[in-house]
């Protein structure tokens, strides 16, 4: 409702919906997958369709989007690896106010996410990465300007001396990787500058915890 209120779907003389079907924005939806686990090993593969609508401010649309998601851990006595995965076609199905869209990808919708953390662990420490990352996605809807992907390395380390303490260090975006998350233009204009939002740079912090 925060979204109609202040467009052109309201009547400002009755307070009635002039598009009665505005008043939700419909999802169709199917799923279907497959589990596997062992002793050391657990996969689950699914795949998804899904087709939506979208009512908001300047915008009547509707979308088709199908893929694959994929999760899995392995552990192999102190070794430890678990992820996951998804793959995504996105498409613009439908446009009442912009019909040169139907076609185009969603912005921000990249074709693939990903992310994994390996790791070792025994009784006293913990040590290992996480990496996660997307492939390019487009910043607006025209398709017209693409942010490039980008793969974020995350790494820490904890030590227990014992079963009341423990020490952590973080690191954060440790090769202090630039990545683009939002562009507020479709294309480059002349002046040649744009403002983006990024993800954040490297940063690095320490624990120490008490346990009583």
């Amino acid at each position: 409702a925060d979204r109609i209120l202040f467009a052109n779907y309201v009547s400002p003389v009755s307070g009635k919906l002039l598009v009665p079907s505005a008043a939700y924005d419909s999802v169709k939806q199917a799923e279907g997958g497959i589990k596997y686990r062992s002793d050391s090993l657990e996969a689950y593969v699914t795949g998804f369709w899904a087709k939506t609508g979208e009512h908001n401010i300047g915008l009547e649309r509707s979308y088709r989007a199908y893929g694959l998601e994929f999760e899995g851990s392995y552990r192999r006595g102190i070794f430890l690896v678990n992820g996951g995965a998804t793959w995504t076609k996105a498409e613009i199905t439908r446009d009442v106010i912009d019909p040169s869209t139907v076609g185009n990808t969603p912005k921000h919708q990249a074709d693939l996410i990903f992310q994994v953390t390996p790791q070792v662990e025994t009784k006293r420490f913990s040590v290992g990465a996480n990496f996660y990352g997307t492939t390019s996605s487009y910043a607006a809807d025209n398709n017209g300007l693409k942010m490039p992907g980008y793969v974020v390395t995350n790494a820490f380390v904890q030590y227990r001396p014992n079963e009341r303490v423990s020490i952590m260090l973080n690191a954060n975006n440790l090769f202090d990787v630039l990545g683009l998350v939002e562009v507020d233009a479709g294309f480059i204009p002349s002046s040649g500058v744009v403002t983006a939002r990024t993800i954040n740079p490297r940063t690095i912090s320490t624990s120490l915890r008490f346990n009583f």
